[in-house]
């Protein structure tokens, strides 16, 4: 009875981009919300968030009035925007619960934000532009420090960026600098399809042999690659700061930038799970226009791309077949895109036998580097890692940068007779023979 009265009273959910609610109407939709949680538990094991939550909630006997300002922010914090729990709710819309537990921790940090202000330490992290172009353009000495001692144990005490946590070096030569100079090269003579490419910043700066794969495949088979400039951070950053507005701008700015070429028949393809997370999901919903759904409709992961190739006939296969055994860690963003697993339909094209690892590697961009979560996230990575371990796989395998540092971290590469873990475009090129 106490569930009904607050699913007819409360408002049906709360608008993260409206400028209208209050912490009042987010408490009370929050009730809503938990009670509904409390009754079901799908998701009890899930993440720490549901962990904190449904802790507290049997502490206050089930009920969830009882939840002070400390129990939200608690909730909130424990939340890493992985987007598990949404695909995981049976009352996500169209349910007339309407429940979006992610959209709603993202609102509390929101809420949080207007309250207590930002850090700078926070908006350092989510600056990811500032960072890369500072560290490509400081490479050699940026990498030596960050894997000195002391330096990291300086940097844990005055960022709070946690003295253990892995780190991908800076690449020297970031991926824009190699696609100015490469890039025109690489182009097939034969253009049989239209690509406009979004590297992400991970690519851009730190992760480039992703990004030079990405072209070298796509160029095998037949597709003409442009990489605008003008490109940013895709903003998925700013969802740990609650920053709507800076989310909003990016939306806006990238759909100018890429709208004429999506007129012109160009495809948008992203190789980071979080980037086309943003792309295909978040920017509709942060700016609904018809331009920003195009934009959504004609983004693709780039092995979604390549298996829509496949199926129409038009992917390459003449690959070095080795029979490798792969495991494979789909990532948190890219489950949520709901498209099936086409990074191991692809792999398999190899004749790979590839094992589907569905847990979470715990990172999630700066979460799971801060010295608040870091042993958190260590110890969901290594959930991650025993079925890993269990397959004995010749090659590990995620789509994430992020995730790939991760589960090296925590033991997926347990010697160095094993490579560090690959982005499965990288197994695909290499299956291509193709060169460095």
């Amino acid at each position: 009875m106490l569930f009904r009265r607050r699913l007819e009273s409360s408002l049906q959910g709360i608008d993260l981009i409206s400028p209208d609610w209050t912490r009042a109407h987010l408490e009370q939709d929050s009730q809503r919300v938990f009670d509904v949680c409390e009754g079901c538990r799908r998701c009890f094991n899930l993440c720490p968030s549901f962990t904190t939550l449904l802790d507290r909630i049997d502490e206050y006997e089930s009920d969830v009035s009882q939840l002070n300002a400390t129990d939200y922010e608690q909730v909130e914090k424990a939340c890493y925007y992985c987007k598990l729990c949404y695909n995981h709710c049976p009352y996500t819309p169209p349910h007339a619960y309407g429940i979006d537990f992610p959209r709603l921790m993202a609102a509390w940090k929101k809420q949080r934000a207007r309250e207590q202000g930002m850090s700078w330490r926070d908006r350092l992290f989510a600056n990811t532009d500032l960072i890369g172009t500072l560290g490509s353009m400081t490479a050699p000495l940026t990498n030596r420090a960050l894997a000195t001692p002391w330096v990291r144990t300086l940097l844990e005490k005055i960022t709070g960026l946690h003295r253990d946590r892995h780190v991908l070096p800076f690449a020297k030569e970031h991926f824009p600098a190699w696609w100015r100079k490469h890039g025109p090269s690489l182009q097939p003579r034969s253009l049989r399809h239209k690509v406009v490419l979004f590297p992400g910043c991970l690519v851009n700066y730190q992760a480039t042999e992703i990004g030079k794969a990405t072209v070298r495949v796509l160029a095998k088979n037949g597709a003409e690659v442009v990489v605008p400039e003008g490109q940013h951070c895709c903003g998925m950053p700013s969802f740990s700061l609650g920053d709507t507005d800076t989310m909003a701008q990016t939306a806006t700015r990238h759909v100018q930038l890429f709208l004429p070429y999506l007129e012109q028949g160009y495809d948008l393809v992203v190789p980071t799970p979080s980037c086309s997370l943003m792309l295909k999901r978040e920017y509709p919903y942060l700016k609904p226009t018809p331009d920003m759904t195009t934009l959504a409709e004609r983004t693709f992961d780039i092995c979604e791309y390549l298996m829509r190739l496949h199926k129409a006939g038009a992917l390459a296969l003449d690959f070095t077949q080795t029979g490798q055994r792969i495991a494979y860690q789909v990532p948190c963003h890219l489950r949520d895109q709901n498209i099936g697993f086409k990074s191991k339909e692809l792999m398999e094209l190899t004749g790979a036998h590839v094992e589907l690892i569905e847990r979470c590697s715990g990172h999630d961009g700066s979460w799971g580097a801060t010295v608040e979560f870091f042993d958190l996230s260590m110890t969901i990575a290594k959930k991650a890692v025993r079925p890993i371990a269990d397959c004995e796989p010749d090659l590990v395998a995620s789509d994430c940068p992020l995730a790939a540092l991760q589960l090296d971290q925590a033991g997926a590469r347990p010697s160095t007779h094993r490579p560090a873990t690959l982005h499965p475009i990288q197994i695909i090129h290499d299956a291509y023979q193709l060169p460095s």
